[in-house]
């Protein structure tokens, strides 16, 4: 989904990323756990530090400035778990860009977008997933050509009572929903909302348990671009309704800085899992970007703050999970996530746990982003991305070494495991819950051009089975 984070945040905006001269591993390689921990530290800037080498096996997708530091004491960091050893195989096809990928929420298909020029124009897909092996239907992805699409307008995926689908924008600007039927079909319906190059970032809602749903976008005042390009001085959410797709309704304009990006896009807006609930950022008093919430479910629904604590929030995940919403944010652009939990009747999110990876083998670990929530045998887990410090958003998450994490949510003791190696660029961590265990997809990033890098897609084991 993001997350993620792109995807993944979320956002990945191909023609603004720095990507990394490394290439990817080989097919399939096992990795051991770091044996040294590393306290992770507050995000630095233009560091020139490059990451540690850590051994491996033979061979075989800025936010905000860092605020002062946010006075909420981290736990004791817990060991990386043991008796598990990460393993990874390149997926699909070396040549073939897998950028912003996603899988849909009962994950039973892959959706995903590749450029096809260095123009950002290209082709939005789905495949199907083997539950028991993981394996792709059919292997390279490409299963069914559903739209010519651009990096902005690419497709994200949906579901409700009829099952998953996705929605995107076409070249000229109309909105697309596409049902897959099977791994190689699906049916094509254009929306009649008015057409707009400007949008970007479209995501429809889960709500599996009722018909329809809702599709928000980011709206570019001037031009097609992300969300620093200065042509633009501000962004608008909006929204619309399957059942009533031409009518657009605004949920908020937020300027755009004059460094870094506007709220909405750091901490980016996102709908809440099986729930109508819209949350993204916004700058408070003083200054935090903190999370606001647009409730469907409510009577006159209208954006509400729903934190209120130190710390700017990243790439904000929302859920509603065992009748209570929970929040999985990254705070200060740090290697830290947040975990708030929200139950009916409360006005805000509350701290019930912090996660942190207690064994980096990075030098400066930071920018803790696209947390997806797992569910597996009730037992419930997120995955999430940290990169090596760098000069800007765009350097640590597409053009710094990362890592892959795995951890409880929870539990005590919290468990942690890594799942990858620490020397690629690594970007869009995106779990999916097979027959009987989960396995993690993410892209590794190789090339010097940014215009010209290729996402490669690789698949993690887990301990989760």
């Amino acid at each position: 989904m993001k997350r993620l984070l792109l995807s993944t945040l979320a956002l990945i905006l191909l023609a603004c990323r720095a990507a990394t001269n490394t290439p990817p591993p080989p097919s399939t390689t096992t990795i051991p756990m770091p044996v040294a921990e590393v306290t992770p530290q507050d995000s630095q800037t233009n560091d020139p530090t490059p990451a540690p080498l850590v051994q491996t096996s033979p061979p075989a997708s800025t936010p905000q400035d860092s605020q002062t530091n946010d006075p909420t004491p981290a736990p004791p960091d817990q060991p990386a778990a043991t008796g598990f050893t990460p393993q990874v195989t390149q997926v699909g096809d070396p040549a073939v860009n897998y950028a912003s990928v996603e899988f849909t929420a009962d994950n039973r298909y892959m959706v995903w977008f590749e450029m096809t020029d260095t123009r950002g124009n290209g082709i939005v897909w789905h495949c199907g997933v083997d539950p028991t092996t993981g394996d792709l239907i059919p292997p390279d992805g490409k299963g069914f050509r559903a739209f010519e699409s651009t990096i902005f307008g690419r497709a994200n995926p949906g579901l409700d009572a009829d099952g998953p689908y996705y929605v995107g924008m076409d070249r000229a600007g109309t909105m697309i929903l596409v049902r897959p039927t099977g791994p190689t079909a699906g049916t094509i319906r254009p929306l009649p909302t008015p057409p707009d190059l400007t949008r970007r970032a479209i995501y429809p809602t889960i709500l599996p348990d009722q018909p329809g749903g809702f599709v928000f976008w980011i709206k570019n005042e001037a031009v097609p671009g992300g969300g620093t390009n200065p042509a633009n001085d501000w962004f608008e959410l909006h929204y619309i309704s399957l059942d009533d797709p031409t009518q657009v309704n605004v949920i908020e304009r937020q300027e755009r800085p004059r460094r870094g990006f506007a709220p909405m896009d750091s901490a980016f807006a996102r709908w809440m899992k099986n729930k109508p609930a819209l949350t993204y950022g916004f700058a408070d008093a003083n200054g935090v970007v903190q999370v606001r919430m647009l409730d469907l479910t409510q009577p006159n629904p209208a954006p509400q703050a729903v934190t209120n604590d130190p710390g700017n929030k990243v790439d904000p995940y929302s859920w509603f999970y065992n009748e209570r919403e929970i929040l999985l944010a990254g705070i200060n652009a740090e290697a830290r996530t947040h975990v708030y939990i929200r139950n009916a009747g409360e006005a805000e999110f509350r701290l019930a746990e912090t996660i942190i990876p207690p064994a980096s083998a990075l030098a400066r670990p930071a920018l803790a982003q696209s947390n997806e929530p797992i569910v597996f045998d009730e037992r419930t887990y997120t995955v999430y991305q940290v990169n090596e410090a760098g000069a800007s958003f765009w350097n640590v998450t597409f053009g710094k070494a990362g890592e892959i994490w795995l951890a409880t949510l929870f539990e005590t003791p919290q468990q942690h495991w890594l799942l990858t190696d620490s020397l690629t660029a690594k970007a869009e961590p995106e779990p999916v819950v097979g027959t009987s265990r989960v396995w993690v997809f993410y892209n590794v990033i190789e090339g010097d051009n940014p215009l010209t890098a290729v996402w490669h897609l690789y698949r993690a084991e887990t301990p989760i089975r």
